[in-house]
């Protein structure tokens, strides 16, 4: 296995063919509250969509984490 120095982790990039099959698949995962909210303020300061595809995949996982975000302040207010 090769090791990765910071600086080759840092350069990285992910590819993510968004119409490979199974990409569509939804998937359940248990976050704290914290967590979600990290991970929305990131992707918030570091998503750059671009192309009709990514902009539409950035919208709907904003939408999801907002909703997910939503619900779980409801909840707390009863």
């Amino acid at each position: 296995m090769e090791e990765v120095t910071p600086t080759q982790e840092a350069t990285k990039s992910v590819n993510v063919e968004l119409d490979a099959p199974g990409m569509q698949e939804e998937v359940s995962i248990t976050l704290t509250r914290a967590q979600l909210t990290i991970i929305n303020e990131f992707l918030k300061e570091h998503i750059q969509p671009k192309g009709y595809e990514m902009i539409s995949f950035a919208y709907d996982l904003f939408s999801r984490l907002h909703e997910a975000l939503e619900t779980e302040e409801s909840e707390g207010a009863f």
